[in-house]
């Protein structure tokens, strides 16, 4: 019987430790990186870096499997429904100009919304975690029926193009 209880010990940061990373703070309101780096609502959020984008889809769609979600985008429903949409979904995601990862937070109504389209909100929202949309995330269709929205937490550099797209 081997003991693995030295082994624990062994780590590189001692238990209880908390490590905090505050290398962007000092970069919060300098407006070189596409605009001023503190966003929310009326700055409720000061020590925000970067600005939230909404992606919404219809109330009623929760409700919806594959074969309806693609007759309301206007598209042919095959044998395999589901597998179009999830490759529609991919194809949306590798088109949408944000990182390849981001920061969820549950949706708020003052929130902009500069891609409105079904799509988007789709790629958004079924490659998503609680806390976080990875562009590489193979998509889970039941993340519909849970969340109608969410928004994302954008970089400065990313924000400056959600807002040319939006205006």
């Amino acid at each position: 019987m081997s003991d693995h209880a030295e082994l624990l010990y062994n780590m590189s940061s001692p238990p209880r430790t908390v490590i905090k990373y505050a290398g962007l703070s000092g970069l919060e309101n300098i407006d070189q990186l596409g605009g001023p780096g503190v966003a929310g609502a009326g700055g409720a959020h000061k020590s925000i870096f970067g600005s939230f984008v909404a992606f919404r889809l219809p109330r009623e769609m929760r409700k919806w499997s594959a074969a309806p979600i693609l007759e309301y985008l206007g598209m042919e429903v095959g044998a395999d429904a589901e597998m179009t949409l999830i490759s529609l979904i991919e194809h949306r995601a590798m088109e949408l100009p944000l990182p390849d990862g981001c920061v969820v937070k549950p949706c708020d109504e003052n929130h902009p919304s500069p891609w409105p389209d079904i799509l988007a909100a789709l790629s958004i929202i079924t490659k998503s975690s609680v806390n976080v949309w990875l562009r590489g995330k193979n998509p889970s269709l039941s993340k519909i029926r849970k969340h109608r929205s969410i928004s994302l937490l954008l970089p400065p550099a990313f924000a400056s193009l959600a807002k040319e797209v939006s205006q």
